[in-house]
C-alpha cells in the first residue's frame, strides 16, 4: 500500500513552477500524492478532517499540535513550505514520534528581492509619486539616497545574506546582529558583526530577518523605535509578531522615522483599521515576499525531498527534530 502525502497549498498549483513534475517526481518514490482543493490555509477542524491515514504533510501555515496529532493516526513527517514553524508544536510532535522538515534557503532569493524593493520604494516614495501623478498632480518629489548608507541586517541567516548582497551595488556600509553568526561569511563579505543595540543606533536601514519566537514577541517596540537615527527607514519581511505596530505608527507619525516596509503584521490578514495603513510613509504588502513562481518550485522541490530523504532514513538539511527520526 503506498503512503499518503497531504499537500495543502495556499494558492492554485498553477502559481508554481512545472507543479505537475513536482508531484510526478514524489509518485515516482511510491507515493500517493492527496492535494487539498481549497487552496488555502486549512483550519484545525479541516486539517483533522484531512489527517487520518496521512504519512507525511506537505504544509503551509496550518497549526499542528496535540489536537490535529489525536487524529494523525499514521504521520511520520510534516514537511512545511517555507522556514517558520512557529505554528507547530515541535514538543507534541516528538511525543508523537514525527519529523518536522523546513526549506531552508529556498526562497532567499525571492525575499530578498522583495526587501531590496521595498527598500528603494520607500527611499524614492514611489508610492506616493505613483498615487499623485494618477491623480494628475504633476510635480517635483524629494527623495533621499540609499547609496553609501548604512544598512542593519538583523538576522544574517540565508535571507539576510542575500539581502547584503543584493544591495551591495548601492556602496552601503552593511552592520548585522545574529544570535548564530557566520564571522566566517561576515569577515569575507565586509559585514561588521554588532551587539543588537549598536546595529539598531546606528543604521540609516533596518531590516528583519530573524525567525519569530516567544522570546521576541514585539521586540521592536518604543525603545527599539527611539535608538534609531531620526529619519531612518524600518523594513520587516520576517514575522509581524516581532514588532510592537502601534509603537512603530508613533514612531513614523512623529517624524522620528522617515518610512517603513512592512510585508507582515501581527494579525493576517491585517486589520484594515490598522493605522499603519493610514500612513503615506508606509509601503505594506500581504505576505507575498517569498511568491515567485520560480521561488516557490524550490521550497516545493525541497520539501517533497524532504518527505522521500525522512522515509529513507535521511536526516535532510532542514530536519528540525533529530530526535523524532529514530522514533
Amino acid at each position: 500500500m503506498k503512503k499518503k502525502v497531504l499537500v495543502t497549498l495556499s494558492f492554485p498549483p498553477s502559481m508554481i513552477a512545472n507543479f505537475d513534475s513536482c508531484v510526478e517526481y514524489l509518485e515516482s518514490q511510491g507515493f500517493e500524492v492527496v492535494i487539498d482543493p481549497r487552496y488555502r490555509l486549512l483550519n484545525q477542524a479541516e486539517l483533522i478532517e484531512q489527517i487520518g491515514g496521512v504519512y507525511a504533510h506537505v504544509a503551509s501555515a496550518e497549526t499542528v499540535d496535540d489536537a490535529v496529532l489525536k487524529h494523525a493516526d499514521s504521520l511520520k513527517i510534516v514537511s512545511r513550505m517555507g522556514i517558520g514553524y512557529d505554528k507547530i508544536d515541535v514538543d507534541a510532535l516528538n511525543r508523537k514520534g514525527v519529523a518536522l522538515t523546513i526549506a531552508p534557503g529556498a526562497n532567499a532569493e525571492p525575499v530578498a528581492e522583495f526587501t531590496a524593493s521595498l527598500l528603494m520604494s520607500v527611499t524614492r516614495r514611489i508610492k506616493e509619486i505613483d498615487t499623485a501623478t494618477r491623480q494628475g498632480v504633476w510635480k517635483t518629489h524629494f527623495g533621499i539616497s540609499a547609496l553609501g548608507k548604512t544598512l542593519g541586517i538583523v538576522g544574517l541567516g540565508n535571507i539576510g545574506k542575500k539581502v547584503a548582497k543584493f544591495m551591495s551595488g548601492f556602496d552601503m556600509k552593511v552592520i548585522a546582529f545574529d544570535l548564530y553568526p557566520d564571522k566566517e561569511y561576515a569577515a569575507t563579505n565586509n559585514i561588521t558583526l554588532m551587539p543588537l543595540d549598536d546595529v539598531i543606533a546606528q543604521s540609516d536601514y533596518l531590516s528583519i530577518h530573524m525567525p519569530y519566537t516567544k522570546d521576541n514577541y514585539r521586540l521592536f517596540g518604543a525603545e527599539k523605535f527611539a535608538m534609531m537615527k531620526k529619519g531612518a527607514i524600518f523594513l520587516n519581511c520576517a514575522r509581524g509578531e516581532i514588532v510592537d505596530e502601534a509603537a512603530l505608527y508613533s514612531a513614523l507619525k512623529s517624524g522620528h522615522l522617515a518610512g517603513a516596509g512592512l510585508d507582515v503584521f501581527e494579525q493576517e490578514p491585517v486589520n484594515m483599521d490598522n493605522p499603519l495603513l493610514m500612513l503615506n510613509n508606509v509601503i505594506v504588502a500581504s505576505h507575498t515576499s517569498g511568491m515567485t513562481f520560480e521561488g516557490r518550485k524550490k521550497v516545493i522541490d525541497m520539501a517533497f525531498q524532504n518527505v522521500v530523504d525522512i522515509s529513507n532514513g535521511i536526516a535532510p538539511k532542514g530536519l528540525i527534530n533529530t530526535q523524532a527520526m529514530g522514533k
